[in-house]
């Protein structure tokens, strides 16, 4: 695993004012790496018939069912090609979620391993340095983090928590997350000794008549404070 020490001027944890006390530590999460591919088994191909070039909302639509486009268009079978009506432009496209779930270990960490059975009462994270690259590469519409148990099925489980929205731009961007995203974070953080997920989501909608392919990576480095 990977640890970072410091995560930029803007996130807190870096100065004399957040040094370990008697009450508090702190501490970086272990770094990880998501990848969204076109390699990935997740990742939807057209039909071989390609997708409806054609207007399915507006005044300027021909059909509103993508999956039954006017003649001579083909149909097209929508429990097995996710084609839909894309809100943005108002034409048919691929509409499909990639996610990738990594484990984290806190026993992993130098600090937490060392507290000796200290009970944390609360974790919070500090701030989410998050680095989007390759974003020409994939249509990715957005994306998201979450947090979930080691055993999390996905983004739609009852048992995934909204951790932060991943900014799509290229870079790095700094996230502090909200009240309810820290709350989630902590039930499963103060339980230092076992594992919890975090999951990103992505959201593609793929055009008619294009072929993306290639990868987008998503780094992300944390740095969080417990309180005894």
């Amino acid at each position: 695993m990977v640890f970072v020490a410091c995560i930029g001027q803007s996130l807190a944890g870096c100065g004399p004012l957040q040094e370990n006390t008697p009450d508090r530590l702190n501490f970086a999460l272990p770094s990880l790496l998501f990848e969204v591919s076109s390699q990935s088994p997740q990742w939807r191909p057209a039909p071989s018939t390609g997708v409806p070039n054609m207007v399915c909302a507006g005044p300027q639509a021909i059909g509103t069912d993508c999956c039954a486009p006017p003649s001579p268009l083909p149909a097209i079978d929508c429990q097995q090609y996710p084609v839909a009506c894309d809100p943005a432009d108002n034409f048919c496209a691929m509409t499909f979620d990639v996610e990738e779930k990594l484990p984290v270990d806190l026993m992993h960490v130098t600090e937490v391993a060392d507290v000796e059975g200290r009970v944390f009462a609360d974790v919070s994270i500090l701030g989410l340095d998050i680095t989007v690259t390759g974003l020409a590469n994939l249509p990715i519409r957005h994306a998201e983090l979450y947090v979930g148990p080691e055993d999390l099925g996905g983004s739609s489980s009852p048992a995934a928590s909204l951790l932060a929205p991943v900014s799509l731009v290229s870079g790095t961007n700094l996230v502090v997350p909200g009240v309810d995203a820290q709350q989630a974070f902590s039930s499963f953080a103060r339980d230092y000794r076992t594992p919890f997920s975090i999951l990103l989501a992505a959201h593609l909608v793929v055009p008619a008549s294009t072929s993306p392919a290639g990868t987008v990576t998503v780094r992300v480095n944390a740095r969080a404070q417990a309180l005894y």
